[in-house]
């Protein structure tokens, strides 16, 4: 696994003086790894993806060669060999086909050391991140706090989730258990609380608030606020069976400061993090040289990849906080990718969120990449209908662009009110008729054409009349002539849907039973009505 924040090739030659003696096929000392495989063989391969591999008991530039190419296959970041190493023939010439990097060791060094220093080095590096260290800190405060006060603690966000716990939730009440059992304060305890207004209460004091019991079984609490500035960032709460005294109050006052700056130390880092993987998903899907850049950091190279497309199904389908929902939408696309597609990244741009999927040697065709988008989508309709576009496969990042054009095209026509069948997933090769429509409604409107002949009468008349007959048109097409059917569709009776019928073709002087005629206009309403009213 290639994780964005884990730690690099650069990282393992600085601090244990190895040579980056040469990276194979688009591969950068930036590049990140997971763990570390020792050399046991052919069989070592089949764990190695993401792995730097420790060569131990390869001996000549063909064992080196084999292990090169084996390692690579698998999904390898890194080989390290003894040095000297000569890199020619055999050797450079695997490297040439290659996706790992090579790295030399001196002579005399112990295998089994290297593998203890690099896992320290990348225990180091996962605890370097801000974000983990901002929760670790939530914790050791949650801990320090309960020492204090004498009973478990909790620290919630404004949504009563759980952001870390104290050790001691034995002495708990049921309904802390489970609050921490779930990570989220049940709802019905949260609705209790709510409607006693005791977050006001809490968010509107600058001291701790005492609580005494809501109900049988719940042993009395003090909340208090956590906030910075004018924002509330989430509340402590302990489970006590008293008032506190004067010091247990300044305690939470000082703890609640402290919890501030770790979340908000947490919120920078995550906002970090998301900043950096829009601008590297933008630069991807930007194509050329600087796409192939970015796909080097990323530890993929010159690899296949696929563009995903995801949102919601309809602009109609946005609630008002439509920001926030398509950033949640972004943050659980990249989690859910990642389980199968470790070096993916997604992120949000405008109302779209953008998947770059690169394919590895052991995963990826196209088959099994519509299989877990429509596994992505599937899960969605729970709570938001999701549908997503999914782009031609391209070799290299060059070429991120078209795949994107492929996937924003099909995205369109699965939004679009043409996508009767309700599928979720699609490639353009899926929908090529409604995909091509589409694009020709786009420049007749960018052209300012107007519907003629027949349908602009019928389209005049539905101005000075209000009668809906080019609606009553398009239903008959749209249901090949099954009147009650298409009476249905615009929620008229089938009376009136008939004389509405015989009108038009009279105003119009069309001919409906001849099969050009209902051929052109089914065209020419696509194209000018592309989502019906």
């Amino acid at each position: 696994m290639h994780t964005s924040n884990g730690v690099s090739i650069v990282d393992i030659v600085d601090r244990l003086g190895m040579t980056f003696l040469r990276g194979g096929s688009g591969v950068t000392s930036t590049r990140t790894f997971s763990h570390v495989v020792l050399h046991e063989g052919p069989q070592s391969a089949s764990d190695s993806a993401g792995a730097v591999v420790l060569g131990a008991g390869l001996v000549g530039t063909a064992d080196i060669a084999t292990a090169i190419r084996e390692y690579s296959a698998a999904g390898a970041a890194a080989l390290i060999v003894k040095e000297p190493l000569d890199i020619v023939d055999d050797v450079a010439l695997a490297l040439d086909d290659a996706d790992i990097a090579l790295l030399g060791m001196i002579k005399d060094a112990s295998w089994l050391q290297s593998a203890s220093l690099i896992n320290e080095i990348l225990e180091s590096g996962t605890r370097g991140d801000q974000t983990s260290t901002a929760e670790a800190d939530l914790f050791d405060l949650a801990n320090s706090i309960a020492h204090v006060m004498n009973g478990p603690v909790t620290i919630e966000n404004p949504s009563s989730r759980i952001l870390a716990f104290s050790a001691d939730q034995a002495r708990g009440d049921e309904a802390r258990k489970q609050s921490v059992l779930g990570h989220q304060v049940p709802q019905h305890y949260s609705d209790r609380l709510r409607s006693l207004g005791v977050f006001n209460r809490i968010y509107g004091s600058a001291l701790p608030v005492f609580l005494p019991s809501i109900g049988p079984g719940v042993r009395p609490r003090v909340g208090m606020r956590i906030h910075a500035a004018t924002q509330i960032l989430g509340s402590i709460w302990v489970i006590v069976d008293e008032e506190p005294n004067d010091v247990q109050v300044k305690a939470l006052v000082e703890a609640a400061t402290v919890a501030a700056m770790s979340m908000l130390r947490a919120r920078l880092a995550a906002d970090s993090a998301k900043r950096l993987r829009r601008s590297e998903v933008i630069t991807l899907l930007d194509g050329g040289t600087a796409a192939k850049a970015a796909a080097e950091r990323l530890g993929y190279g010159r690899a296949k990849a696929t563009v995903l497309a995801a949102a919601f199904r309809s602009n109609t389908d946005v609630p008002v906080d439509a920001e926030a929902d398509v950033d949640n939408l972004a943050s659980s696309f990249n989690t859910f990718l990642h389980q199968s597609f470790p070096m993916s990244i997604a992120a949000p741009i405008g109302g779209t969120v953008y998947a770059v999927v690169p394919h590895t040697r052991k995963q990826t065709d196209d088959d099994y990449i519509r299989h877990i988008a429509t596994e992505f989508a599937d899960r969605s309709r729970s709570q938001r209908s999701v549908v997503i576009g999914i782009g031609t496969t391209v070799t290299g990042a060059r070429s991120l662009e078209a795949s994107r054009g492929e996937a924003d095209r099909a995205l369109r026509v699965l939004r679009s009110s043409w996508n009767s069948t309700l599928r979720t997933v699609a490639r353009t090769s899926d929908v090529p008729i409604d995909s091509l429509l589409l694009r020709l409604s786009d420049a007749l409107a960018d052209e300012n054409e107007k519907p003629s002949g027949p349908l602009a009468a019928l389209q005049k008349y539905d101005s000075e009349h209000d009668i809906n007959l080019v609606a009553t048109l398009r239903a008959w097409l749209d249901t090949f002539g099954d009147i009650p059917a298409a009476a249905a569709l615009i929620h008229v009776h089938v009376n009136t849907f008939r004389y509405r019928l015989k009108k038009l073709a009279g105003i119009a002087g069309i001919d409906l039973n001849d099969a050009e005629t209902r051929f052109s206009l089914m065209l020419q309403i696509r194209l000018f009505y592309p989502n019906p009213s």
